[in-house]
């Protein structure tokens, strides 16, 4: 501030007292500055927003105030100073850029055909930078010797450059602004984006997650805090012209790109101290030789290349990051090329035609991101056992079958990684806790639990919001779906629940609406006494198309009467080997008292009703029920069941759908019998199943759903 003041003070004549604080300084200039009436004032190369007021400089809408003009690389700057007009100057056009070259280089040096054709493409090197095409014009300036032109192209394509002024001019200015970024996470996160090939168009959210892998924007809280971090980084990166924001047509990606200038800055600036090798694009087919890994290399980036094995064994103790993504690497890589990269965080070998890894991979236990995507002939990956650090494995694309040993997920390890918070990242995912059974197919989105203690948390948002299907096989310790599960439950599509000795309900009070539960299969849960306990908010399970109930043998009623009233969408209902159960839709008790059954019951689009093996299922419903649609019913060992309450009345619209109905000789006479000469209609779709038989439909082993005849249902499982 005093600075900025004696600098303003000594261009307009005025001198300081030696005792003037500040604010007698601002006093001084205000009126020195007012007393000229009318004035420009430019400030060059401002990094930091200051106080008109606290400086003394009187500027106002008024006819008699001065203008001031500044200029930045920092937009932010530029909207604290509350500027009326921000104007953004462009590096130089091609054209523009070809004639400033020229007038400093000299129009007779380029009366050779060849030496011009080699300026051109140096004048192209200084992407449209005006320092940089002064600077190497005048350092080209005179010189006809095509060798000498020929060299300094070759540096300034490797980030060489040698050429005079370019370290002390070009480079200096732009590491100023290197610099004054804010902090150093901030130039930290800066130097990473130099390991992308010269003119590589950076995707942004690609760049944020290295940052967070490598640890550049710490170590502790969640991955979302992070990478919201990164893009505040990353805008600060833009808004000081560090980086260029491109657009992709017909992408809505954020990309990025670093000017070439800037990046041959950054690998000068960092080839100082031997942190980066940076050989990225150079259509390299070898490995760099032993001699070029440096014990100090901190990242190293070969991507984008054709080297064909990793041939050597680098001796790199601090080496965080190794980008190899983009190489053939078909002719493999040597047993211990890892072996001395103890502190490797990130591991890239994406799109490269490695077939397996070596085991010294195996001891990388500092490793955090193994990224293996599309590696078309990787069938193997060693243990990863002792990587206990290890958070992110991108197999995509790849033709393994089985995940590698060692990553097998525990509850405790499921939990840790819920919490880190990375799962937000993921766009699709599945995750199978515990031991999963090989015959458990579950699509994507989705979250399974086998044979594992699944105890309530205090905290609703633990799983994501994305989860379509969920799957908990053999869980023996809950009684009902936790909360924490239920929370994470407004996108889910399909549940299945097998084999959990104490769960008695499947929904609570508290539980949330499932609104858009399409599917419920629920097997083998020998203490079930009903698909919910307590008074359900209105909404739940409105979107349900398929329930499936089997061998639950203490269940004695399915479903309340006032959930029952509000399936519109129900597609399907199967109930097999029950032993206790006896009505499907039941009146509910309040206060003790038993509620009245008034009112019909409407299932708009039920088609399908298979009832199996229940011994004393009376009844589905005391009340009339009208199913219009049921195309499909079948009813097997159910010998109490001799009434139906769709059939008290029989509709017009339900002898029009109803295309097969199949039971027992014996049964359907009980049928007759009970709804009498009414329901003759119906016999021609009926189809008698022998008492003796069990249809194959019916097998344990079956979970597939009753079709009409077609082969395949719509609301099958993919």
């Amino acid at each position: 501030m005093g600075k900025l003041q004696k600098d303003i003070a000594k261009e307009i004549g005025l001198c300081f007292d030696d005792e003037d604080g500040e604010m007698r300084r601002a006093r001084k200039l205000f009126e020195a500055l007012w007393r000229r009436r009318k004035f420009l004032l430019i400030i060059d190369d401002l990094w930091e927003a200051f106080s008109l007021e606290n400086i003394g400089i009187p500027i106002s809408t008024t006819v008699r105030a001065g203008k001031l003009l500044i200029t930045t690389r920092s937009l932010r700057v530029c909207r604290k100073m509350e500027a009326e007009r921000e104007i953004e100057l462009h590096v130089l056009s091609q054209q523009e850029a070809w004639d400033l070259f020229k007038q400093k280089v000299g129009e007779e040096v380029l009366s050779s055909p060849r030496v011009q054709d080699i300026a051109k493409k140096v004048a192209k090197e200084c992407g449209g930078l005006p320092l940089a095409l002064i600077t190497i014009g005048r350092a080209m300036r005179n010189e006809t010797k095509i060798k000498y032109w020929q060299t300094a192209l070759s540096e300034l394509r490797n980030s060489t450059a040698s050429i005079e002024g370019m370290t002390n001019q070009v480079f200096a200015q732009l590491r100023f602004s290197y610099d004054r970024l804010k902090d150093d996470v901030t130039r930290s996160c800066f130097l990473y984006c130099a390991l992308y090939p010269e003119d590589h168009l950076i995707e942004a959210e690609e760049l944020i997650k290295y940052w967070v892998w490598e640890g550049l924007l710490g170590r502790s809280g969640s991955q979302i805090d992070k990478m919201k971090l990164g893009e505040m980084i990353l805008n600060e990166l833009v808004s000081t012209c560090m980086l260029e924001s491109v657009y992709q047509h017909g992408s809505t990606d954020k990309y990025l790109k670093m000017h070439d200038l800037i990046r041959d800055m950054v690998i000068a600036l960092t080839r100082d101290n031997s942190s980066f090798m940076v050989k990225s694009g150079l259509v390299l087919r070898v490995l760099p030789v032993e001699n070029e890994w440096h014990p100090d290399l901190e990242r190293v980036s070969l991507m984008r290349n054709d080297i064909s094995s990793l041939c050597c064994e680098p001796k790199c103790p601090k080496l965080g990051t190794l980008l190899l993504q983009y190489n053939s690497i078909d002719k493999g890589i040597l047993p211990t090329f890892f072996r001395h990269l103890q502190k490797l965080e990130v591991l890239d070998l994406s799109y490269t035609g490695i077939d397996n890894l070596p085991e010294s991979l195996s001891h990388l236990e500092s490793l955090h991101a193994l990224l293996l995507r599309s590696c078309w002939n990787l069938w193997c990956v060693p243990t990863l056992a002792k990587l206990m650090k290890l958070r992110v494995l991108d197999l995509t694309y790849t033709p393994i079958q089985h995940m590698p040993e060692g990553m097998d997920i525990c509850m405790q390890e499921f939990d840790r990684y819920i919490m880190s918070g990375h799962w937000s990242w993921l766009e699709n995912f599945k995750f199978l806790i515990g031991y999963p059974i090989s015959s458990m197919h579950i699509g994507k989105n989705s979250v399974a639990f086998f044979g594992v203690d699944i105890y309530e948390r205090l905290d609703p948002g633990w799983l994501p919001d994305r989860v379509i299907e969920l799957a908990i096989h053999s869980c023996p310790s809950i009684a009902h779906l936790p909360v924490f599960l239920t929370a994470a439950a407004s996108k889910l599509q399909r549940c299945t629940i097998q084999y959990c000795e104490q769960m008695e309900s499947i929904m609570v009070a508290e539980s949330g609406t499932f609104p858009n539960l399409e599917w419920l299969e629920i097997d083998g849960l020998s203490k079930l006494n009903g698909l919910c306990k307590g008074i359900l908010p209105a909404g739940t399970l409105a979107s349900l198309k398929v329930l499936h109930v089997r061998a639950c043998n203490s269940l004695k009623t399915l479903l309340p009467l006032e959930l029952g009233r509000h399936l519109r969408n129900l597609v399907e209902i199967k109930i097999e080997n029950c032993e206790k159960i006896s009505e499907v839709i039941a009146a509910g008790e309040k206060d003790g008292v038993t509620e009245l059954h008034n009112g019909d019951i409407i299932l708009p689009a039920l088609q399908i009703l298979k009832l199996s093996s229940l011994p004393e299922l009376k009844q589905i419903s005391r009340g009339v029920m009208i199913c219009d649609s049921l195309s499909s019913m079948e009813v097997y060992r159910c010998p109490e069941l001799i009434t139906l309450p769709f059939l008290v009345e029989i509709r017009d619209e339900l002898v029009d759908s109803l295309k097969q109905v199949r039971g027992s000789k014996k049964w359907w006479k009980a049928i007759m019998r009970n709804h009498g000469n009414a329901i003759n209609c119906l016999r021609p779709v009926f189809e008698e199943i022998p008492e003796n038989s069990f249809d194959g439909e019916d097998s344990e082993d079956d979970h597939s759903m009753v079709s009409d005849g077609s082969g395949s249902s719509p609301l099958a499982p993919r």
